[in-house]
């Protein structure tokens, strides 16, 4: 029981870490796309890189996952945290688009920390409490994405403020030195705060973890409770990270960019806007909900919520259309992401519920790969709202495969 009660000091320094991470991360979302732009890129490519990014994490969350089993979660935490600063430093001084992406892929590599920091939360909390430290890092999370994109769109206009050549010539830049100086001041923190949470005499055992994540995902995949609703979860957010990776371009495009210092912040309001919505959901309304109407009707609901929005979307002709739709993607992301999660864990039998999340995850993660390059695709070659009418669909489909009807399919 000793490490149970190293939660009341492992958990508020975690927390700090993460949600330092989260801001660090989401400082850059507001003006991500419009940077990649600078370079002469067009949508595709847009795509393209906030597909590498995913692809990244894809590939080494899990490794992190291992490695920390066997090193301990401390020096992985710390080594993200170092890859981090590297990584932002070199997206806001790269002077090319080839180093833009090395950037953007560094980060994705040691961004790709946060299932280490939620297995430091299993070593140091008991099987009743696990749910109440997982949610203590889902509300790091769900903070540093309200926090960062506002802070983003501010820095970016200070950027004209300071006057200095280096931000002159590129006002992006001071955003990401900020996400470096930020990462590295978690970093100091981090070394100097963060204790081990896993004992030495619980590393290097691994059962049943040899699998890659492709696999995993085939193995779910034939498991008959499972399969619609990963592939619900699929489809919502293959869907889901077309309209993130397009909506900053789609809003320049069609409210137009006269101010574009004024464009970003106000698009970093939108997305902390989004932010908001999203916590105060999954922070306790949901659950009263699903106590009142089940986690299969508030799926439901979300993801067709999400459809109507994402179908209204290419007709937004002014800010308060775009939030009256963004209003719209945030109740449908927070009623369903919660929902399906809870589902999952309670169609697979209790010995194996980590392992059904982990392949939910996997599906997911697989989304992010495919999506934003799918919806850049869609923007640069056949219309600018054409990555939201085929997002609709795939939230209408999901909508049809969580069905009661389906559910024993």
């Amino acid at each position: 029981m000793t490490q149970f009660r190293g939660a009341r000091v492992v958990l508020p320094i975690l927390f700090v870490t993460v949600f330092l991470d989260l801001v660090g991360f989401g400082i850059i979302i507001p003006f991500l796309a419009y940077y990649v732009e600078s370079f002469g890129a067009r949508a595709a490519v847009v795509g393209l890189l906030m597909s590498s990014y995913s692809l990244a994490q894809f590939l080494f969350a899990p490794v992190w996952g291992r490695v920390s089993d066997r090193v301990g979660r401390r020096p992985i935490l710390l080594l993200g945290l170092t890859g981090s600063v590297a990584g932002f430093t070199l997206f806001g001084l790269a002077g090319t688009l080839g180093l833009l992406f090395v950037g953007r892929v560094l980060m994705g590599i040691f961004g790709a920390t946060i299932p280490t920091a939620q297995a430091a939360v299993a070593d140091v909390t008991a099987p009743q409490d696990r749910a109440r430290g997982m949610g203590l890092i889902g509300a790091a999370i769900g903070l540093g994405f309200i926090l960062g994109p506002a802070l983003g769109g501010v820095l970016s206009n200070l950027s004209s403020v300071l006057r200095l050549p280096l931000f002159e010539h590129n006002p992006y830049a001071l955003p990401c030195l900020a996400s470096a100086a930020l990462a590295a001041f978690n970093l100091i923190a981090a070394a100097f705060f963060l204790p081990e949470s896993l004992p030495h005499d619980r590393r290097g055992s691994h059962s049943g973890e040899g699998f890659s994540r492709i696999a995993i995902l085939s193995r779910g995949l034939t498991d008959r409770r499972l399969r619609l609703l990963v592939l619900v979860y699929f489809l919502f957010m293959l869907g889901f990270t077309m309209m993130e990776a397009t909506l900053t371009l789609f809003i320049e495009r069609r409210i137009g960019a006269g101010d574009h210092a004024q464009l970003v912040r106000r698009v970093g309001y939108l997305f902390g806007f989004i932010g908001i919505i999203q916590v105060g959901l999954q922070g306790g309304l949901v659950g009263r909900l699903a106590r009142l109407f089940g986690e299969r009707k508030l799926l439901i609901a979300g993801c067709a919520v999400t459809a109507l929005a994402l179908a209204a979307l290419p007709f937004a002709a002014s800010w308060t259309g775009i939030y009256g739709c963004a209003f719209g993607l945030a109740c449908g992301h927070g009623l369903s992401q919660p929902s399906v999660a809870s589902l999952i864990s309670r169609a697979a039998p209790p010995q194996t519920q980590g392992g059904a999340l982990g392949i939910s995850q996997s599906a997911a993660s697989l989304a992010r790969v495919l999506g934003p390059a799918m919806g850049g695709a869609l923007f640069e070659q056949i219309a600018p709202g054409a990555p939201y009418v085929v997002a609709a669909g795939l939230s209408i489909a999901a909508v049809v495969c969580a069905a009661p009807g389906r559910r024993d399919a």
